[in-house]
């Protein structure tokens, strides 16, 4: 890593804990709502991913003791493989109100909890109180019975098992109708003694990054209390993706940056990329001091300006002080990637190096946003070990052929996870599969504008696109804290905005895909998850597919694991690649993460969608159960 770290300062992404770096018992939160989630040197090399050189010969866990007979190892493979064949989009073809054809899957008692899941969530008092309730049983039950009746309820509806070795049989079950999994860890991390030390312990960051010289007059020291739990976060990411490996093949492991690094940290790198944005639209205006942009308006912020060499040298100027004009020549040269002689924000936002933005800090006339905005060395040692458990786990990865989905989150981190997502895909999205996949939040504003940008850097940078789309979770939270801060929403003012915002993206990743017909680097076809629980934009894809007259090749579908059975068990049934997002971990521990998730997504299974799915299981048990 070290020197050769490049940060495009053109992306933003995290999760929905807040609470994270107050907490004394730190927690990694996972989204469970994804509507609105050392590598083998052959691969290294630029070897196609799927070489055999890059696979274990057996499925051979240590920790669970299993070995798995390749035989059976090769069937269940050829299973999935089978399901997700580019399909033919024909959408006469597709009924999603078929109860028969979408529970197929569920026995009797599998449809009455079903039920009776649905009505619990349905019931506010419960819902608002459920943590009160769980404590409550906890004491007068204990945890045997307390687990007992939840394992066969809650848990055993939306989750999958409580280790890698228990899901296995969920997960056959799944492929067996043509659905992969999406495997999240949901357990957290368990609380261990914490003691402050005086500095981290730093990953070396190269001979070229180590006099960085911070932020100015920098207050902010980290007395990095959570160290240790981030090194426990990434060790469960690991095994999230041994177990994508051991029991669904073709299926992805889902991370949360946030759980990797102090969140605080992630905020003040964001800062840093939201003035780099900021300082090119400066440039363009002729050298004007930079505007000091708010995080969440940053995929609205102009960036439509090119620089020639004449107006950069003059606003350059006005700026920085440079000691000569082959100074100024020399970074211009550099910045102008394609020698056109002009400057665009493509080339502007990946033309950085982190220590030079540091350097850059000297040179300003005043002590402005810019100035103020670069990180400290102790920051800096901090985010270099955040990186490092993030390689850790993309290369286990890859030596493991898994594809990882890499969560969105609030807005003032997410310029960072987008920044350090976009490295990791530059660098391991190159084979014959993307192996890193990040997530776009439709419902903020100028995520259609950002999604066209990603496209065109993978194009223009050798690399393959991977996405998963979702319609977002934090819409009330941001929008609140605009209101407190005085600025502008970045969330879409309506439900039919984003619904548009929603439908553009998709539409921006087909086409890219209708118009992809060579193989060379950066003109494959993209690789997207389509994550929504709403029929309509599921069948606004399937209808562009057919309109553009081209297959399902590299266009997957993902509904949560105990919900909207009817859309992911009917696309499954027609050869589409239908997944779901499937949590599992112990149970005494994925109860409180269950209980979060339930009370956070309580509007959704309210909604129209979810009863419409519930009006068809009740339909399915009267026709099981009152035949005549």
């Amino acid at each position: 890593f070290g020197s050769s770290v490049y940060l495009p300062w053109d992306h933003i992404v995290l999760p929905s804990f807040t609470m994270l770096a107050r907490s004394s018992r730190v927690v990694r939160e996972r989204h469970f709502a994804l509507v609105g989630s050392m590598p083998c040197r052959q691969a290294m090399r630029g070897s196609p991913r799927g070489a055999a050189s890059c696979r274990p010969a057996a499925s051979y866990r240590p920790d669970i003791g299993v070995r798995r007979p390749a035989k059976q190892e090769q069937r269940r493979t050829v299973t999935a493989e089978a399901a997700f064949q580019a399909t033919p989009v024909e959408t006469k073809h597709l009924n999603f109100s078929d109860p028969a054809a979408a529970f197929a899957a569920k026995s009797n008692f599998e449809l009455l909890r079903t039920t009776l899941v649905f009505t619990i969530c349905r019931i506010g008092p419960i819902v608002r109180h459920c943590q009160t309730l769980y404590d409550l049983a906890l004491k007068i039950l204990g945890s045997t019975i307390t687990h007992g009746l939840l394992r066969h309820t809650l848990f055993n509806h939306f989750c999958a098992g409580e280790n890698a070795k228990e899901i296995v049989p969920k997960m056959e079950k799944l492929h067996h109708y043509g659905i992969g999994g999406i495997l999240d860890y949901a357990a957290e991390a368990k609380d261990e003694p914490v003691t402050r030390a005086a500095a981290p312990e730093v990953v070396p960051a190269g001979e070229a990054e180590d006099d960085v010289v911070g932020a100015p007059l920098s207050a902010r020291l980290y007395y990095y209390e959570n160290e240790s739990k981030c090194d426990a976060h990434r060790d469960i990411f690991l095994d999230a993706v041994r177990a994508v490996k051991d029991a669904t093949p073709n299926g992805f492991a889902a991370i949360k940056l946030s759980g990797l690094g102090d969140p605080k940290l992630l905020e003040r790198m964001s800062n840093v990329l939201v003035q780099m944005a900021s300082l090119f639209k400066s440039l363009s205006d002729g050298g004007e001091e930079p505007m000091d942009y708010p995080c969440a308006l940053f995929y609205t912020a102009d960036r439509s300006g090119v620089l020639d060499y004449e107006t950069f040298s003059k606003a350059w100027k006005n700026l920085f002080h440079i000691e000569s004009e082959e100074e100024v020549r020399e970074i211009f040269s550099k910045l102008d990637v394609d020698e056109d002689g002009q400057i665009n924000y493509l080339e502007w936002s990946s033309g950085f190096k982190l220590s030079e933005v540091d350097a850059l800090v000297h040179k300003c006339k005043k002590q402005g946003p810019v100035y103020k905005s670069a990180l400290s060395p102790e920051e800096r040692a901090l985010y270099f070990n955040l990186v490092n458990r993030v390689e850790q786990i993309i290369m286990l990865a890859e030596e493991l052929d898994v594809r990882v989905m890499v969560d969105a989150e609030w807005t003032d981190i997410q310029p960072a996870i987008d920044s350090l997502v976009l490295w990791l895909q530059r660098k391991y999205n190159r084979g014959s599969k993307p192996i890193v996949f990040n997530t776009y939040q439709c419902y903020l504003k100028g995520m259609h504008e950002r999604a066209l940008r990603d496209l065109d850097r993978s194009k223009i940078e050798g690399w393959r696109f991977g996405a998963k789309l979702v319609r977002g979770a934090y819409m009330v939270s941001e929008r609140e804290k605009a209101q407190t801060r005085g600025h502008e929403s970045p969330i879409c003012e309506t439900y039919e905005d984003t619904e548009q915002n929603y439908h553009n993206v998709i539409d921006a990743c087909v086409s890219h895909n209708a118009e992809s017909t060579s193989t060379e680097p950066g003109h494959e076809k993209a690789e997207i998850l389509i994550a929504s629980h709403n029929q309509s934009s599921i069948e606004f894809a399937l209808k562009r597919l057919e309109e553009l007259g081209k297959n399902s090749e590299g266009v997957y579908f993902g509904q949560l694991l105990g919900m909207a059975d009817h859309l992911t068990f009917t696309l499954g049934a027609k050869g589409f690649a239908a997944y779901k997002y499937v949590p599992y971990g112990p149970i005494d521990e994925v109860v409180p993460y269950l209980i979060r998730r339930t009370q956070e997504n309580s509007a959704i299974l309210g909604s129209e969608g979810v009863q419409q799915e519930r009006q068809m299981v009740q339909k399915e048990l009267r026709r099981r159960l009152l035949p005549i």
